[in-house]
């Protein structure tokens, strides 16, 4: 997709006739972001928790797209194909769900929390949007404003939200190994430790010429690596070594793999009876059970293994389905704790071969060597690379990368948005658009 006719004009919103100043786009995005990523109360209506960064996806999209059409700069958005076809996969995957909807699953609320209604499905349409609403309103930001405030602000937001998380903790710690035992975990938000890991460490791989920012880099990624210990959440631990693994990469290649590799090495050697302890743990705890839960989501997808069962219908099919009680699936096993096998029994193989093709060309490019690049570009392009990555391996065991209703809901979208809109801006510095990094 493209706007003709550039201009090398600073684009901004503008404001009222009667303050005549311009606002720059970056002083409606960058707050926005930092305050989804907030741990702030959410608007609640009826059982559904709607936060800042509820719609900020569209909106970015929206306001960044008519300034760029009125100023006449040209925009590049890559992947649009793929997304219309993926959306057009999930409204099939909602008509053949009313049109096949298994007469062994209820339609009302009798049984559970899961019933067919248009309501949900729309919902959920929605969220499949998201990741590409979000990439696709990074990508155009990256081609209007400078990212600097950008990588700040959400870098402040992720530290604020790591520091409450922490405070709870100070208040009522639990040794993470004997969390099973206490019976309680701490309350940090593993996504917000994740990109806490990302930015900062990307400030100490590629920051290089400005020592100066080491020391305040190397403090905050201290303290996400500690949150993620606290947090005792595997997918925390998953995505912070992915991402750390991407970030050495993106920089020092081959041989920084081989030394960060053998570092980790000798760490686990140095703490493999606490290692050793904290896997038998987990072994014996419920995180054996999302193995039950991938099964149930199996399951489900067998009843329509090509489109799925329908965008927003895998609680009920798992209420009927699942290889746990009722009784568990009301009290959240009505998730599969793997996004992509939520995705598979919601929109089929066709649906999730799409997301992994968007996914996978997005990764793909963001990897890419592009001649005469700053080094700032290189950092936020890798940045946006670790975010996916991290996100990734966060969702094989949990949620993230796509909200789902099965998952967090409304409350997952925060965290997808931010991950796809640096992806999108990362992507961006590979485009001839892209503005200064």
């Amino acid at each position: 997709m493209a706007l003709t006719a550039p201009s090398q004009e600073r684009v901004s919103t503008q404001s009222p006739a009667r303050l005549g100043r311009p606002i720059p786009f970056q002083a409606v995005v960058v707050p926005l972001l930092v305050l989804s990523m907030l741990p702030l109360p959410l608007v609640t209506i009826r059982s559904a928790g709607f936060g800042f960064g509820t719609l900020a996806a569209p909106l970015f999209l929206m306001i960044g797209l008519a300034l760029a059409r009125q100023r006449r700069r040209p925009i590049e958005i890559p992947y649009l194909w793929l997304f219309v076809a993926l959306m057009i996969a999930a409204v099939i995957s909602v008509i053949n769900s009313w049109l096949f909807w298994d007469p062994n699953v209820g339609t009302s609320m009798e049984r559970g929390f899961g019933h067919r209604w248009i309501g949900y499905q729309v919902t959920a349409l929605y969220f499949v949007a998201t990741p590409f609403l979000a990439f696709a309103a990074g990508v155009v930001y990256a081609q209007l404003e400078r990212l600097t405030s950008l990588y700040v602000g959400v870098l402040m937001s992720v530290t604020v939200t790591t520091v409450v998380g922490l405070w709870t903790w100070w208040l009522n710690p639990v040794n993470p190994i004997d969390v099973y035992l206490k019976g309680a975990r701490p309350n940090i938000n593993p996504d917000a430790t994740l990109f806490l890991i990302v930015l900062s460490a990307g400030v100490v791989v590629w920051q290089h010429p400005r020592s100066r920012l080491w020391a305040p880099a190397l403090a905050l990624l201290g303290m996400g690596l500690v949150a993620a210990f606290l947090s005792y959440a595997l997918n925390a631990w998953l995505g912070a070594l992915g991402a750390m693994t991407v970030l050495v990469w993106s920089r020092w290649r081959g041989r920084g793999l081989v030394a960060w590799f053998a570092g980790l090495g000798l760490v686990a050697l140095a703490v493999q009876e606490t290692l050793g302890t904290i896997v038998a743990q987990r072994l014996g705890g419920n995180d054996v059970d999302r193995i039950g839960l991938w099964h149930s989501a199996l399951i489900v997808w067998s009843k329509s293994p090509i489109i799925g069962v329908g965008a927003g219908n895998l609680v009920g099919y798992m209420e009927r389905f699942s290889v746990f009680s009722i009784a568990l699936v009301l009290q959240g096993y009505q998730q599969a704790h793997n996004i992509f096998l939520e995705v598979l029994a919601e929109l089929g193989v066709v649906g999730l071969a799409l997301f992994l093709t968007f996914m996978a060309l997005v990764i793909w490019r963001l990897r890419r060597h592009v001649p005469g690049r700053s080094l700032a570009a290189q950092h936020f392009q890798a940045a946006g690379l670790a975010m996916v990555v991290g996100s990734a391996l966060m969702a094989v065991v949990g949620s993230g990368l796509v909200p789902t209703i099965a998952s967090a809901g409304w409350e997952g979208i925060p965290p997808v948005v931010v991950c796809w809109f640096f992806a999108g801006a990362g992507l961006a510095m590979t485009l001839r658009t892209r503005a200064t990094a």
